[in-house]
């Protein structure tokens, strides 16, 4: 309340938003951590995952005693610790094409903190559509970045669409390449930064610019991308379970070891692990509709991105059904 952005004014809206954070792991602990001590007024916490023993030395909401434990239910417990006077919701839930509309409806600011491109397409296209801000961020081994993306109706911003049409050629998260937790920490501060910038309405947020951070040389680059136009449509549909039909032919991207220990819910047509799919996209038939899926939706993403490069007209990417 002494700063001077702030003041009695700023606090007051503060306590009077509401912000979705969606993925309470590394980023996700932290922002929410730091949100609860500047005394935003209702944090709704949305996660489907438990805590485990690799999560500890960058999710500091979590110790060993809560392995096993949602992390909803384990990051609601502690935040209400730090700050008893705010409302603190816990949904044990996965965000999907079903309820990703009604989770982001009616809230000032939806925190991205999945660090997952299928999460983030699914709230950038929800966002887009309400006039909602949505500030995303990732980071693994000891790189990041910040950035909001849509905006409101009265100040837009280009979606997470317009400024990443295409997916990378391979997996880059935390669980395949490794990540520092202080890097981990210090991209969530600077998210949690640019959320109480958006929540007063601060003519300084990065509101259609991207924060790039090397944080083992310390180098900062922005990038602005306010002018980026939304694509024409969407390269990569993303449905839901319900949304497959029988002409689909359905393609699962993982290995054979994980697949025996956790077999589809839907019916698979064939299973290509995602290194192997270029080698084999003649075994693909070209005039139905590739359907490719995986665990979480990450894998099946950039499975749909590379038949699409590879000259596929109709392609989707399935995303996990909810589980509570």
């Amino acid at each position: 309340m002494l700063l001077e952005q702030i003041g009695d004014a700023g606090q007051a809206r503060l306590a009077a938003s509401k912000v979705i954070i969606v993925g309470i792991g590394g980023l996700g602990c932290q922002v929410a951590a730091q949100l609860a001590g500047a005394g935003v007024g209702k944090l709704i916490l949305i996660d489907h995952d438990v805590v485990e023993e690799s999560n500890l030395h960058r999710q500091i909401l979590f110790r060993e005693a809560d392995i096993g434990t949602p992390k909803a239910l384990a990051g609601q417990r502690e935040l209400a610790a730090i700050n008893s006077g705010i409302e603190i919701i816990a949904r044990q839930i996965r965000v999907g094409v079903e309820n990703v509309g009604t989770l982001t409806s009616g809230v000032n600011l939806v925190v991205d903190a999945a660090d997952n491109f299928a999460t983030s397409y699914l709230l950038s296209d929800a966002c887009l559509q309400s006039g909602t801000p949505l500030l995303s961020a990732s980071v693994n081994r000891s790189f990041g970045y910040v950035g909001i993306f849509c905006g409101t109706h009265k100040s837009p911003a280009p979606s997470y669409r317009a400024l990443f049409p295409k997916l990378p050629g391979q997996q880059l998260d935390c669980n395949t390449v490794g990540v520092t937790g202080p890097a981990v920490g210090m991209i969530a501060s600077l998210q949690a930064q640019e959320a109480l910038k958006v929540l007063i309405d601060d003519e300084h947020q990065l509101l259609g610019k991207l924060l790039y951070a090397d944080l083992w040389q310390y180098r900062l680059h922005t990038v602005n991308f306010q002018q980026a136009p939304e694509p024409e449509a969407a390269q990569v549909t993303l449905i839901s379970t319900q949304q497959i039909t029988a002409d689909d032919f359905v393609i699962d991207v993982r290995g054979a070891d994980e697949i025996s220990v956790s077999p589809q819910s839907v019916a698979v047509q064939i299973e290509i692990p995602l290194p192997e799919l270029a080698a084999r996209i003649l075994e693909l038939p070209p005039s139905k509709r590739l359907v490719c899926v995986c665990q979480s939706g990450q894998r099946a993403l950039i499975a749909a991105q590379q038949l699409i490069d590879f000259g596929h007209g109709s392609v989707a990417a399935l995303l996990p059904d909810n589980i509570s």
